[in-house]
């Protein structure tokens, strides 16, 4: 029975052997070797509850788990505009959403030109927010001229923001010509997709 109760101990403790073990331990009495208090617990800390970060915004597929949310966040869910969190040294958050042009046009869309004076107006009030936009070409048309024409868009966005009162110095600008579709070029629906301008907003961690 005692050699029994020796080789419990060793597995339950790694191999540890039986002479050290105390005799309390062997007896079963385990009330009296047991810790007392906090203080006698080799990492009291472990007892700790996690804290789980919740964001409160609901996406698509229930709640973000955005870590340490940013109130640009909860602005963008609450007016139905999808987004992601992009991994970095930094935080910035895409916009999924994309302001669409007509073929050969750098005109904002009225739909587009709706929300876009919807977050100006909010961005204008909240500090340390930058804007990063990518004006995009499909293929129509030669190549010089998608290149100009993606500059344009990109330019057509940050001045409907200005409009709104966003600091023009906190916006950059940037056009990919053809080069960085996000949808085929082959089709109708391809193209419309790829006449767009992305946004991104790169918050300050001051």
């Amino acid at each position: 029975m005692r050699l029994i109760s020796c080789g419990l101990a060793i597995i339950t403790l790694g191999l540890t052997g039986c002479g050290s073990l105390p005799s309390d331990y062997l007896t079963g009495d385990m009330l009296t070797v047991a810790p007392q208090n906090e203080s006698e617990l080799l990492h009291p800390e472990w007892g700790d509850a996690t804290i789980v970060v919740r964001s409160g915004v609901q996406g698509p597929y229930g709640e973000k788990n955005a870590y340490e949310p940013h109130s640009l966040e909860s602005f963008l869910a609450k007016h139905n505009l999808d987004y992601e969190v992009l991994a970095g040294g930094y935080k910035m958050i895409r916009l999924v959403d994309t302001i669409k042009f007509q073929t050969g046009s750098a005109h904002v869309s009225k739909q587009s030109e709706y929300w876009l004076n919807t977050i100006g107006a909010y961005i204008a009030s909240q500090p340390g927010i930058e804007i990063v936009i990518d004006g995009h070409a499909d293929n129509t048309g030669a190549e010089a001229f998608n290149d100009t024409l993606s500059v344009k868009r990109a330019d057509a966005v940050k001045t409907q923001l200005v409009r709104n009162h966003v600091n023009k110095q906190a916006i950059f600008t940037r056009g990919y010509g053809e080069t960085d579709p996000a949808c085929t070029n082959t089709t109708v629906a391809g193209k419309a997709c790829n006449r767009r301008a992305e946004l991104r907003f790169i918050i300050s961690t001051e």
